[in-house]
């Protein structure tokens, strides 16, 4: 578990570099997220949008990525699954949810990963 949260980690950090340049303000990283807009994001909206590292990293497209798949350096892991992957979004989407309402405002999004 600790290897693949530590690739959901990289998946983080690869996330933003999908997009042309990074959010300037907590409000502007909410309603990249926000697909219904209704001032907060869900866990699936989170795992859909959080979804965009994982698919950048898995460049055969057969929802694993390998080793070979991750970016150079001492960082890699083992293999993780696309059901590992979206678990572990889970796991840290409800650590960041720290008022336990099922949606993370935008202090919680921007909030450093617990």
């Amino acid at each position: 578990m600790r290897g693949a949260l530590a690739l959901l980690a990289l998946g983080l950090m690869l996330a933003p570099s999908v997009r042309a340049t990074p959010p300037s303000t907590p409000s502007i990283y909410l309603r990249m997220f926000d697909t219904n807009h209704d001032g907060r994001v869900s866990l699936v909206e989170y795992q859909a949008h959080m979804m965009r590292g994982f698919r950048a990293m898995d460049r055969n497209h057969d929802g694993i990525i390998e080793r070979n798949e991750q970016p150079p350096g001492p960082r890699r892991h083992g293999r993780i699954t696309q059901r590992q992957y979206l678990h572990n979004l889970a796991v840290v989407f409800h650590r960041q949810d720290t008022n336990h309402d099922g949606f993370l405002d935008a202090r919680e999004l921007a909030a450093p990963p617990r």
